[in-house]
């Protein structure tokens, strides 16, 4: 699907470009937005790897283990299905609070392996658990939001933290309201899922 929009997107640049006597214009922009994607990957590589290295060090120290458990209340109801197969739990607690401490950077590359954990290799579907993590991932609460703060600041404002009370509040709602649409449609999918069992069998 991914391939198909891109495919799209360069199809009608390209035609746009063809009519409007932009042929110049394109090619530049080709050139540097593949520059620019190959500096980003590079860069994501090593957060990626400087993250996953840390993750792993915290997991092999208990750490995990132990921000799982104080996480247990929150996270048992949001991922019932890793939660009874113990999978991608721990890395699961580690992406949301990277999320809330706002270390983007940290954020990423754990959220890639909390998704791999969850899909276990077995299928290309999304579970439930996955779309839930996948909506909370960009809802969940962040105490700081670094980006938003320094974009303020060098904008030039002079207070740049008092959006912060604004941010905790739209971020709470949003999450609340994240996880109870996202858990209401995962059980009514499971209920129909029974029902067209229970049919089946009649």
């Amino acid at each position: 699907m991914a391939v198909r929009i891109s495919g799209i997107i360069i199809a009608v640049s390209f035609v746009f470009a063809l009519f409007s006597g932009n042929m110049t214009a394109l090619s530049e922009a080709a050139v540097s937005g593949c520059s620019r994607a190959v500096t980003l990957t590079m860069s994501l590589i090593g957060m990626m790897c400087l993250w996953s290295g840390v993750m792993r060090c915290a997991e092999k120290l208990g750490f995990l283990d132990r921000l799982s458990a104080v996480m247990s209340p929150v996270l048992k109801p949001l991922f019932p299905e890793a939660w009874k197969s113990g999978r991608g739990i721990p890395e699961i607690s580690a992406a949301i609070t990277a999320n809330i401490l706002g270390v983007g950077n940290a954020a990423t590359p754990l959220a890639t392996a909390a998704m791999k954990s969850l899909s276990d290799g077995k299928s290309d579907t999304a579970t439930d658990d996955m779309i839930t993590f996948t909506v909370l991932g960009t809802a969940f609460p962040c105490a700081v939001p670094t980006t938003i703060i320094s974009l303020r600041a060098a904008a030039g404002s002079r207070t740049p933290l008092d959006i912060l009370p604004t941010v905790w509040i739209c971020s709470v709602c949003l999450s609340v309201f994240a996880a109870v649409l996202s858990r209401t449609l995962a059980f009514s999918g499971a209920s129909a899922k029974r029902k067209k069992r229970h049919t089946g069998d009649l």
